[in-house]
């Protein structure tokens, strides 16, 4: 009997404990929103949901805080802008006067190159342009007395005109007394026309001229018979003597028209020699000027104040224009660039200020403000490799450090410190769809709305929302297990916040 106490007691002792863990461990998970069973069929949201009764959750405000951002970046200086010094002209490096670390001024002498074949050629140039000068001034001085030479050519030729036209004048007045003498000529000159026209006829028979010719003659000796009863009227002696003085007066006519052609000749020859001998003396005061300009060029100067950071020739090697190598490398406006990983990239903003603390200054600290902030691929290979390999994605911060001349390539780290009001909520009820998406649960009306929201950084158990949520709307803490349109009772939470 004993026995079967004892095995009673056996079997029932254990049995009690298992319902009693059942009752204190089983029921609380059921109303539980953070353990497995409460979405189960048996858990609260089920139950509720059956019975047609608001589901009790926790919920919590949407609220806008003051978060402080501290991060930190390794980094080096960098130039903000490079000069690549070249060459505009081609030749021997004569001089170099800055090294590699230097810093100039605007306006430092840099390279000289091998001037000598440019002064050569600026002299040359020079002696070619004063032969122009002297050969126009030449011009100049001779242009003058020779066009005054024939203008008096031209002068004395109208004069000659003009006593021929007198003279012509003169034989009109005296024709009257001349009638009888020039009626006897015009008759001896017909009676000549008309033996000659006689002997050419006979010529012209015989075969010996041709017909023109003794048609020419009948119209001499009808231009002679003409003259000889002119004159028997008494107006021969007037045109006998203006015929026998034309050719006087045609040949003054015609050295008058010929002074003048050679005096406007002369005008445009020296017109034209003029503008010859300008355009060559401007020809060569631009070619001197160029050849100036390329004696400048064989010293070149610094255009930028800055720092020397590469230098690539050496005295003795040939500079070319076009060489694929500058002849030095010129860094201007130092900044120093952190990198950052993109998703801390948010909490920084052009404008706002850094720290560096740099290696080859320790204990120093220096400030600075941001001025840019870009995407950059850095890469530590050496050698080419496979597409990928030894490359990180990251964002780079520029910061332009104040009062602060750095070498580029100094290393360092940048840290950064900024306090802004973000809106945020528990990290329980978010459930994420991206890295920079997610859903939440929000309370409207006493239902369960399910809204798309735009997440940022995370503070600990809370979430930034960046957008598709305002402060004071209601969420549910544990939005597991829920449904959208189900009836809710909000309780709110108990958990503190930030």
């Amino acid at each position: 009997m004993y026995r079967t106490i004892i095995w009673g007691l056996v079997i029932t002792i254990p049995l009690v404990i298992m319902i009693s863990l059942g009752f204190t461990v089983l029921l609380p998970a059921l109303n539980n929103p953070q353990s497995r069973i409460y979405f189960s069929q048996f858990g609260v949201p089920s139950r509720y949901r059956s019975q047609g009764k608001p589901i009790p959750v926790e919920t919590v405000s949407v609220q806008s805080i003051p978060l402080e951002t501290r991060l930190a970046g390794p980094g080096e200086f960098v130039p903000l802008q490079q000069v690549d010094v070249r060459p505009l002209v081609s030749g021997p490096v004569e001089n170099v006067y800055v090294v590699e670390g230097q810093r100039v001024k605007k306006g430092d002498r840099l390279v000289e190159l091998y001037s000598i074949p440019f002064e050569e050629r600026v002299n040359q140039i020079r002696n070619q342009l004063a032969i122009a000068a002297k050969r126009q001034q030449t011009l100049e001085l001779s242009a003058p007395e020779r066009i005054q030479e024939l203008e008096a050519d031209v002068a004395i030729a109208r004069s000659r005109l003009q006593e021929a036209q007198e003279r012509v004048e003169q034989i009109q007045t005296l024709a009257q007394q001349e009638i009888e003498e020039n009626v006897e000529k015009a008759r001896e000159r017909m009676k000549v026309a008309e033996q000659k026209l006689k002997q050419m006829e006979e010529l012209f028979l015989e075969g010996a001229i041709y017909e023109f010719q003794v048609l020419e003659m009948q119209d001499l000796y009808a231009l002679r018979q003409q003259e000889w009863l002119e004159a028997q009227r008494g107006q021969v002696i007037a045109q006998d003597r203006q015929f026998s003085n034309q050719d006087f007066y045609l040949d003054r006519e015609n050295q008058l028209i010929a002074a003048q052609k050679a005096l406007n000749q002369a005008r445009r020859d020296f017109d034209e020699q003029f503008a010859v001998n300008q355009l060559e003396i401007e020809t060569l005061q631009l070619e001197l000027q160029e050849a100036l300009r390329t004696l400048d060029r064989s010293v070149i100067y610094a255009e930028t104040d800055g720092l020397v950071s590469r230098m690539y020739i050496h005295p003795g090697e040939i500079a070319e224009p076009q060489a694929p190598d500058p002849l030095m490398t010129l860094a201007e406006d130092m900044v120093f660039k952190a990198f950052i990983d993109q998703a801390q990239l948010n909490a920084i903003e052009i404008g706002d200020r850094a720290q560096m603390n740099f290696t080859a200054y320790p204990g120093k600290t220096y400030t600075g403000e941001v001025i840019r902030v870009n995407p950059t691929i850095e890469t530590q290979a050496i050698t080419p490799v496979k597409i990928g390999i030894d490359r990180q994605y990251t964002y780079s911060v520029w910061i332009a450090v104040d009062e602060a001349q750095m070498p580029p390539g100094l290393q360092g780290v940048a840290s950064f410190q900024s306090s802004d009001s973000s809106l945020v909520i528990p990290e329980s009820a978010v459930s994420e769809l991206s890295g920079a998406r997610g859903m939440v649960m929000v309370v409207e009306s006493g239902q369960a709305i399910l809204r798309s929201i735009e997440l940022g950084r995370t503070y600990g158990n809370q979430r930034e929302v960046l957008d598709g949520l305002t402060a004071g709307e209601i969420i549910v803490v544990y939005p597991q297990g829920l449904q959208p349109g189900d009836l809710l009772e909000p309780i709110p939470t108990s958990q503190p916040m930030l």
